[in-house]
């Protein structure tokens, strides 16, 4: 099933980032947001809302940009099959999660010091609840250990129930920029360069226990950011693909561990609907290494989420969005968007949790 998963992706996304031979008479490409000596649409070649990096600008140039992501997961999974809790405390767990949100607000500024380089920032604000179920107290005993968090504030004591876990605070700061290598006949490429500040919390607790790996704020470690982005245009459509990986610079965090590394491939289709909307397709695949090391602290081992082999895995999902430029007016330049992520397929390391769905919305401005 990786095998398949990984195949498909990496075809869709060559298929994608092939240029045409029937490539139109060379013109100016569209930036974002900015419409002088260009003929066409400003969202010509605006990419998903949920996409970064993708776009360079002009000299002298800014952009300043909020989006909003809201992450939904749904129960656990074993490779590529669902668990209900019962099978999870079959496997000798004996907590289960039932379901998980994020919440994060990113906040970025872009500047251009040069036609070819735009420099970037990006921070963000990250909120994450976790619910849980116990396993009946006739049937406790498998992995066991110390119970998380004491089960303080859950409901119905020791012998089953449910109880919740939650965090929330500073993010991982990344600082980067884009490259412009090629910008010629309704295509460009870029590189993708970003560095991972170590700014998150990844020692949270609540009731004085250590939270799973996945309720922690961020990596806790620097981490390079490499990539390469590529846009083309025709006739009312708009295409792009990029790929964008994820390198843990240090072997551990000062709580003991590293996330895993992480590969990002995507591609995705848009279509003017009018001079000011657009809509996208997009096909992204994700592969990411399990956790390495532990928590040096003393913490719980009796849910899925405290085991770092049970995170990563091979996801492939589809996104649907809708963009909207203003073009003229007083709030000329100003763009909204909103894209909808969901699962197509999902091979996951150990006993992780699944993937339900994404909604990202947006607001940028250029000037």
């Amino acid at each position: 099933m990786k095998s398949l998963i990984t195949l498909t992706a990496i075809s869709c996304s060559l298929s994608l980032i092939t240029p045409s031979p029937a490539v139109e008479s060379p013109q100016p490409d569209i930036h974002a947001g900015h419409e002088h000596h260009h003929t066409g649409h400003d969202h010509d070649n605006q990419a998903p809302i949920g996409v970064m990096g993708t776009h360079t600008h002009d000299a002298g140039e800014f952009m300043l940009s909020y989006r909003y992501m809201t992450m939904a997961m749904d129960g656990h999974r074993r490779g590529t099959g669902s668990l209900s809790a019962e099978d999870v405390f079959g496997l000798g767990y004996d907590i289960a999660a039932s379901d998980m949100s994020m919440d994060m607000h990113m906040i970025g500024m872009m500047h251009a010091p040069t036609d070819k380089l735009t420099l970037m920032a990006m921070i963000n604000f990250v909120e994450k609840k976790m619910n849980l179920t116990r396993k009946p107290a006739h049937g406790m005993g498998g992995h066991g250990g110390m119970m998380m968090g004491g089960m303080a504030g859950g409901h119905g004591g020791h012998g089953g129930g449910s109880f919740s876990h939650a965090s929330s605070g500073l993010g991982d700061i990344t600082f980067g920029g884009m490259y412009k290598i090629h910008d010629a006949n309704r295509q460009r490429i870029h590189l993708n360069l970003g560095i991972g500040l170590p700014t998150a919390g990844v020692q949270e607790k609540e009731h004085g226990m250590l939270l799973p790996y996945g309720m922690q704020l961020g990596s806790g470690t620097w981490d390079l950011k490499p990539g390469i982005t590529w846009l083309g245009q025709r006739d009312g459509y708009s295409f792009g693909a990029q790929a964008m990986g994820t390198i843990r610079l240090e072997n551990e965090n000062e709580a003991g561990y590293a996330l895993g590394d992480q590969l990002n491939l995507t591609g995705w289709v848009a279509r003017d609907l009018n001079e000011s909307l657009s809509t996208s397709l997009r096909l992204s695949y994700t592969n990411a290494d399990a956790i390495e090391g532990h928590f040096s602290s003393h913490h719980s081992h009796a849910a899925p989420p405290f085991i770092q082999g049970n995170y990563g895995g091979e996801f492939l999902e589809g996104g649907i969005g809708l963009n909207f430029q203003i073009r003229k007016g007083a709030l000329k330049g100003h763009r909204l968007a909103i894209e909808g992520i969901f699962p197509l397929a999902q091979d996951l390391n150990g006993v992780g949790m699944q993937r339900d769905y994404s909604v990202i919305a947006g607001w940028q401005f250029n000037f």
